[in-house]
């Protein structure tokens, strides 16, 4: 493979404000320096931000970190201090940092990356094609599956009909402790279906990637809420060429490379879940357990709708008030997530503003062939998002505030800086490498073991903006309140991608409660 860099330096790109063009006198903005492993367990672990995905595990070729007490640390035997990588520091990695949720570049920096190509349109909860309400038929849902059954049902069909090998999800297992999830490896579609439901406390999903490959998985569905999500799109999208570096064999370049990206490419398509919040283990253990007296064993299912609800497996159902469970037993470091609606997936989902139904965001091309060929399975109702104008107010609304929520210096969302560009961040790697005196027979091997022949090579992402929601209103005026968008039409996207459009008024009538 020949690589060769363009002429020139490039700007850092566009900014992260969609449908916009910046003004010639708006400033450029700004490219941070490749984070670091000091910069994961200072910037983000040490300061209370670390989601606890565990995709900084995964990834580490040295085996050089841990999990311990939910946290990434270094081993014992790792020499230094507690921020003090030496391969980071000597030959050179930092695939950890890479793949971080919490460092840039965050969601709204990787939408050029992500979706090069693929805007539909896009929004303050980030690019879809396709926005709507979804409910399994009772057949397809098993009866702990939360609101419509929808994610349940979606991946019990992709697996009878191998389109997955597997998911990855959460559940609680024979040897978990009620209430508690752990990450697994679904392979049959009895324990997808034994894995439906959610329980509002924090499992890391991510590390069960990990497990891909000794099980000879290679095209598994992942679901997990926005931070897991965005640590394995980085996976996916963050280039290798961070790997680069004088001096540096071949053989370890390889090795880094496939344990940065690996993981991803066993993963079929992403379904990621609408999440403001997840709960401390005291909810249930002080809470539920201690207070309510409710005994963890019976408790069938945990669900949100204006308050928690605990369903418990004789059929009664307690409550505890949402304005009590995120005050006293919100996770802290979920204060430092600006995603709601996990923007980077190929399939975001959640039951917010429905009965017994699910609105579904389909993202990507890939998630929209997905979902058409399972719609035609007959295993699911769907309803244009026009009928249910609370669901649609409440996705920009919780979107908005979650947007707004980090503190600034973790720069969720912060306008003045870049768009990741995968090609930009290898043409300087590439150079650094060259103007380091390496001979250029080593410069392509390496090259070669981080694109794979070239197959890989990153390509400069579109960095053409998708279609505002239609009639969006903006910004409001000083003093003003702020407008809702109406909710799209289906021929604007507000309908599933499988929808008869003639016929849609006389088959959607009748429809979940809103």
């Amino acid at each position: 493979m020949t690589f060769a860099p363009s002429p020139g330096g490039r700007p850092a790109g566009p900014g992260i404000d969609p449908g916009r063009t910046p003004a010639m006198t708006e400033p450029t903005p700004l490219e941070p320096d490749r984070p670091t492993f000091r910069d994961m367990m200072n910037r983000v672990v040490a300061a209370g931000a670390c989601t606890e995905c565990g995709s900084c595990v995964v990834v580490c070729p040295h085996r050089i970190i841990e999990i311990n007490a939910g946290k990434p640390s270094k081993r014992p035997n790792a020499e230094g201090a507690a921020d003090h990588c030496g391969v980071s520091t000597g030959v050179g990695c930092d695939a950890c940092a890479a793949v971080c949720p919490r460092l840039w570049p965050r969601e709204p920096h990787l939408r050029d990356a992500t979706f090069d190509g693929e805007r539909g349109y896009e929004g303050i909860f980030g690019v879809y094609r396709h926005v709507f309400v979804a409910r399994a038929n009772d057949a397809a849902a098993p009866a702990q599956a939360q609101d419509g059954g929808i994610v349940t049902a979606l991946l019990a069909w992709a697996r009878e009909r191998e389109t997955i090998d597997g998911a990855i999800v959460a559940a609680v297992g024979e040897d978990d402790a009620p209430c508690f999830p752990t990450p697994k490896l679904a392979t049959t579609v009895e324990q997808i279906r034994a894995s439906a439901g959610s329980w509002y406390t924090y499992c890391p999903n991510n590390l069960a990637l990990a497990r891909l490959a000794k099980a000879r998985l290679a095209r598994v569905a992942f679901v997990g809420v926005p931070c897991q999500v965005t640590g394995l799109r980085k996976m996916e999208r963050i280039d290798p060429s961070l790997l680069l570096k004088p001096g540096k064999s071949v053989t370890v370049t390889a090795r880094q490379r496939d344990c940065l990206r690996g993981p991803a490419e066993r993963v079929a398509f992403s379904v990621g879940l609408f999440c403001s919040e997840v709960f401390r283990p005291e909810l249930m253990t002080e809470r539920v357990a201690g207070q309510l007296g409710i005994a963890l064993e019976d408790v069938a299912k945990f669900n949100i709708k204006g308050e928690v609800l605990i369903q418990r497996k004789d059929g009664n159902v307690a409550s505890i008030p949402l304005e009590e469970a995120a005050r006293d037993y919100q996770r802290p470091e979920c204060r430092h997530c600006a995603d709601f609606s996990a923007e980077l997936a190929d399939i975001s989902c959640g039951g917010i503003g429905t009965d017994r139904a699910t609105v579904v965001v389909l993202r990507t091309a890939r998630a929209v062939e997905i979902w058409r060929a399972f719609e035609a399975s007959g295993r699911v109702q769907v309803w244009p998002i026009e009928q249910h104008k609370k669901a649609w107010n409440l996705l920009q609304m919780l979107s908005r505030k979650q947007r707004q929520r980090p503190p600034r210096a973790a720069g969720g969302d912060d306008a003045a800086l870049a768009q990741y560009s995968p090609a930009r961040a290898a043409e300087r790697a590439l150079q650094d490498l060259r103007d380091s005196g390496r001979a250029e027979p080593e410069v392509q091997a390496c090259l070669d073991a981080l694109y794979r022949g070239g197959a890989d090579r990153p390509a400069t992402p579109s960095a053409l903006r998708g279609q505002p929601i239609p009639n969006d209103p903006g910004d409001p005026a000083p003093g003003e309140k702020r407008r809702l968008a109406p909710p799209p039409t289906p021929q604007q996207g507000g309908a599933s991608p499988g929808a008869d459009l003639i016929g849609l008024e006389a088959d959607t009538q009748s429809g979940p409660a809103r």
